[in-house]
């Protein structure tokens, strides 16, 4: 049954009083910007995060503070400020904000300047420098608020040398972007050049060619859920891709070949009708190296977007299709998944699509976050964001090749979770 457009709305929407966007901003961490394109004592970074005009910085001292834009006394925007010992400095007047958000220096104010300051408002997020990414929690509405658990995903504590992260803007709604990160039956169509493309002849998952259609089995977790893609292939055998889509946006896909490198897909609203792609490369067993993701030439703009518009069919080059090329995209896979989320349009209508057997972990997707965003509506903390059971360092995504009959499980009982 289609969804209705009451639905999509409360699917997709998080700008002001959207309840997606309220339960997302009390109950998860948000990714704001790579941890490598903030300079100690450098510019501050302008970011919008589901609706919420915020800026990152780091301080000299190396610490981390995302704030509201606007300074409280005249509303400048503080992406123009100093970057001071302690925080940012207006440039207008001179009103400085430290990285908690509170304001400790108002220079042009007569009076007891440590009173002052203690009696302006203003709004105070927490931030965390971890995994290669600074991280903002926008929840707070009390100054004893303590922000939720930290999510600690498998690449958040390795070494820098053992993962890459890169992320860029797209405009269109973010939930296209979480759908393709769990829809295992695109890969196969939309991604077979680039595969070929990037993987040499040991990749397993080549496979998929071979087997457009997948056999889906899923098992509930803590965090959200897991599910098998299995496909037969050659002689019988099995090829079983165990993917993993955590709360509320996180999609671990899992290594082309045995002792390869995982990736992490996430797609966090910055409006309504824009996102950005985040993409997480990691190898948690030895040094990444060069790799299609970890050659990005520009870490807050990769992979690229489609080089066209819709005029001209987003700048798909039907010359290299004619030549073999399964899309036309060669840029890069994302840019492939891109070029799909902007003709569905800015907000996909899902009361007008007819899916089919391969859908049914996108439909888990919108499943989990209709769950968690009316549970908060009804005054409760989302079952997904409080489970007891939630270990997010234990989440594996995993994949190989099995003997007929096997069971998918047996590839996952070292890295249970």
């Amino acid at each position: 049954m289609p969804m209705t457009r009451e639905d999509n709305d409360l699917l997709c929407r998080v700008e002001g009083d959207a309840p997606m966007g309220a339960m997302i901003r009390r109950h998860y961490w948000i990714p704001a910007i790579p941890s490598s394109k903030l300079e100690a004592g450098g510019k501050p970074y302008r970011i919008k995060l589901l609706g919420v005009d915020v800026v990152a910085f780091r301080s000299p001292d190396g610490s981390v503070g995302v704030v509201d834009e606007r300074c409280p006394h005249r509303r400048a925007s503080m992406a123009l400020a100093r970057n001071e010992p302690g925080g940012l400095r207006c440039i207008y007047h001179g009103w400085k904000v430290a990285t908690d958000g509170r304001v400790v220096d108002a220079p042009n104010h007569a009076g007891d300047q440590a009173q002052f300051c203690r009696h302006v408002k203003t709004r105070r997020f927490h931030a965390a420098d971890r995994g290669g990414i600074v991280w903002a929690w926008l929840g707070q509405g009390a100054a004893d608020d303590q922000p939720p658990r930290f999510p600690d995903l498998p690449f958040v504590d390795l070494p820098e040398h053992q993962r890459s992260v890169t992320s860029v803007e797209v405009p269109t709604n973010w939930v296209q972007g979480v759908e393709a990160s769990m829809d295992s039956s695109h890969v196969s169509v939309l991604h077979e050049s680039s595969t070929q493309m990037s993987a040499g002849g040991g990749n397993q998952r080549l496979l998929m060619n071979q087997a457009i259609a997948p056999k889906l089995e899923f098992e509930d977790r803590p965090y959200g859920y897991r599910y098998a893609a299995i496909r037969q292939v050659a002689d019988g055998q099995l090829y079983a891709r165990v993917n993993n889509f955590v709360m509320p946006w996180y999609g671990i896909i899992c290594p082309p070949n045995e002792g390869g490198p995982s990736t992490v897909f996430f797609s966090v609203p910055v409006d309504d009708v824009t996102h950005r792609a985040w993409f997480v490369h990691f190898n948690p067993t030895r040094p990444l190296g060069m790799t299609n993701m970890s050659a990005s030439p520009d870490v807050w703009n990769f992979p690229p977007l489609p080089p066209g518009g819709p005029d001209d069919n987003w700048g798909q080059n039907r010359d290299l299709m004619k030549r073999g090329h399964a899309t036309g995209f060669p840029q890069h896979l994302g840019t492939e998944d891109f070029a799909m989320f902007l003709s569905q349009g800015p907000i996909y209508d899902r009361s007008q699509e007819q899916l089919c057997s391969a859908d049914g972990a996108v439909l888990r997707v919108r499943s989990a976050l209709l769950k968690a965003v009316r549970e908060h509506l009804a005054g409760r903390t989302p079952t997904l964001a409080d489970n007891p059971d939630l270990d997010y360092r234990r989440i594996r995504s995993v994949g190989g090749v099995l003997p007929a009959g096997a069971d998918w499980r047996v590839l996952t009982q070292e890295t249970a979770a």
